[in-house]
């Protein structure tokens, strides 16, 4: 069922796109409408009215994530506003609740968002899971660098004419991520409409694409937005491309999804800040249909477990789980004695992988037995999640 609150009158897109803004401070322009109206188009956007006002809004973007080999549907939250002088009675978080009920009717199994306040969004189930590491080395101290593979090249052009190649390598890659995005072709002309990126894409002695770089140049700054190389040849000829740089911008930074440390890479890690940043927070939102399909890594013996959801009540139950032969038994029962007990937010923090249940447990989120947390720890993923777009 629809929801009450979804914005269906052509004239809303006005009225959302100048309350969005004034909240958000913006400015109007040809190129700012070009990506709303983009993002506007394959939303499905909620809002509260007062008078023909819009009072409150929001965006929830379908799309589809790769979580290590399996398919899931996730929507992405996103323009959470309200008019000041609306603002603190509870209107964001009236549409919020109807988005995720939304997404549950139409079995959207996640959501992510990117948080103003995680406080905030912990009230809705919400949970921080994605990180970032942001490099940073000043142009005197970026190393001299010589690749031992010398084949190949890299060539230089716009984001826009790179696309083409870009995007059956992403989307190689996207057949197995810890987390991530399998990018539609709508949503790669999205990227071009709101962003002025460069890319360097490198090719092999055969003329095929192996790696790319997309970055921006910003006054004395140049950022690395993405980065990928399928073999040592295509890193090591992309990385000297990019350090080359350090001759024309004052810094140089990679904004990097892998939040493991890596400034290793430089032979000085000390001329190299390396600084850890929140990113992206997600949700659970059926849990029935992410339990049947996690890609368990082992077989394991029933382990039950009490879940609490108050946002999303058909989530909340013990849910007893187990695998055996290679196949899933999830059921949810009114009988069985829970081992362990989570909010939605802390098991979700679990499953993908962003910390392990017995952590939860030691550091006093959740509560049950070790062992029992410790046998389904054994079966999960345990690579750190990684989240490389932004809505």
């Amino acid at each position: 069922m629809v929801s009450e609150y979804r914005l269906t009158d052509p004239a809303d897109r006005e009225r959302f796109y100048q309350l969005y803004l004034y909240a958000f401070n913006g400015q109007d322009s040809e190129a700012r409408r070009r990506f709303f109206n983009a993002r506007y188009a394959h939303g499905w956007i909620y809002g509260l009215k007062h008078d023909q006002q819009l009072t409150s809004g929001l965006y929830s973007l379908p799309f589809t994530v790769n979580f290590h080999g399996v398919a899931y549907k996730m929507n992405g939250i996103g323009d959470v506003m309200s008019a000041p002088e609306n603002s603190g009675h509870g209107g964001a978080g009236t549409l919020l609740k109807a988005a995720l009920q939304e997404m549950h009717d139409r079995h959207v199994t996640l959501s992510y968002l990117a948080p103003f306040s995680y406080r905030y969004y912990r009230r809705f189930g919400y949970e921080q899971v994605f990180n970032h590491i942001t490099y940073t080395i000043a142009h005197d101290h970026v190393p001299a660098y010589h690749p031992q593979h010398q084949g190949g090249h890299v060539e230089r052009m716009s984001f826009a004419a790179a696309l083409a190649t870009i995007k059956p390598l992403y989307a190689k890659k996207a057949q197995n991520l810890p987390g991530g995005m399998v990018r539609e072709d709508w949503w790669w002309d999205y990227l071009t409409l709101k962003n002025r990126w460069d890319a360097g894409v490198y090719f092999d002695e055969k003329g095929q694409a192996q790696g790319y770089a997309v970055y921006e140049r910003s006054g004395a700054e140049m950022t690395v937005h993405k980065l990928l190389a399928n073999t040592p040849a295509a890193f090591e000829q992309l990385m000297a491309f990019l350090l080359k740089h350090g001759n024309t911008f004052q810094k140089l930074r990679y904004e990097s999804p892998h939040s493991q440390y890596a400034g290793d890479w430089i032979q000085e890690p000390y001329a190299v800040s390396a600084v850890v940043t929140p990113y992206m927070m997600a949700r659970i939102v059926d849990l029935q249909d992410f339990l049947n399909r996690y890609p368990f890594t082992l077989d394991f013996a029933p382990v039950a477990i009490a879940v609490e959801d108050p946002v999303l009540p058909v989530n909340a139950g013990v849910w007893q789980l187990s695998r055996t032969a290679g196949q899933t038994t999830v059921e949810k029962s009114a009988d069985a004695a829970p081992e362990l007990t989570f909010t939605i937010q802390q098991l979700t923090k679990a499953l993908m992988g962003a910390t392990s249940l017995h952590a939860l447990l030691m550091s006093g989120q959740g509560s049950g037995d070790l062992a029992a947390a410790a046998r389904l720890d054994q079966a999960l993923q345990h690579a750190t999640p990684e989240f490389n777009d932004y809505f």
